[in-house]
């Protein structure tokens, strides 16, 4: 799985698609949706460098990010620009485990920014994600949601 994916000479966003790549449907008791994982339009599997998070119906989507890895910062960038005009932009070391631990700031459309997110991705089974979405205050995370993804395809 994740374990030992993340060595200074393939660090690139094929870690990510590696456990990722696929559609998934997330959601919990109050909502479901579509995502989609892949390399970005134009780049190769599975060597592609920058990864294509697609959320929502495909024709009209809630939203649509950029994973991609930084090698001067050492770190994976997930750029995420909602339908609604809400940014966020995040990183993350790269996966412990089977965690890959999202933080940074979300600019929600209209209201100040939120420096404090903090969304972990855990790859429960190789088609099972869980995640759970909090927020830093004073430096410790407080959940406030969580939900799950199930892999419909590859």
């Amino acid at each position: 799985m994740l374990h030992g994916l993340i060595l200074a000479a393939v660090a690139d966003a094929a870690a990510f698609l590696k456990d990722f790549t696929g559609v998934w449907t997330c959601g919990n008791a109050s909502y479901h949706e579509r995502w989609e994982i892949r390399p970005h339009r134009g780049y190769d599997a599975p060597n592609a460098s920058m990864a294509d998070v697609v959320y929502g119906d495909p024709q009209k989507p809630d939203g649509f990010a950029y994973v991609y890895f930084v090698p001067g910062a050492n770190e994976f960038r997930y750029d995420d620009f909602h339908a609604d005009g809400a940014q966020s932009h995040l990183t993350s070391p790269g996966p412990a485990g089977d965690a890959w631990e999202w933080t940074g700031t979300y600019y929600p459309k209209g209201a100040p920014a939120d420096p404090g997110p903090d969304i972990i991705w855990t790859l429960s089974t190789p088609t099972t994600i869980a995640r759970t979405f909090s927020q830093r205050v004073n430096g410790a995370p407080i959940q406030r949601g969580a939900d799950s993804c199930t892999r419909e395809s590859p």
